[in-house]
């Protein structure tokens, strides 16, 4: 089966780990470090910058 495409780049990956301590465990395309809860915090971020986005407003930091 094909992989799917990521909607987030490798960068605001990173981007989104070093907001919340774990940009030393982690590399480009290897996330594998990361507990499930920072994971899942990555994405909570993700869709929080993303709703702000669309309200035209500038995505808060946690």
């Amino acid at each position: 089966m094909a992989r799917r495409r990521s909607l987030l780049s490798d960068a605001t990956k990173m981007h989104l780990a070093r907001l919340q301590g774990a940009g030393d465990r982690v590399q480009p395309g290897d996330y594998g470090m990361l507990t499930s809860r920072e994971a899942g915090n990555m994405v909570k971020y993700a869709i929080q910058a993303a709703e702000q986005a669309l309200a035209g407003q500038s995505p808060n930091r946690p």
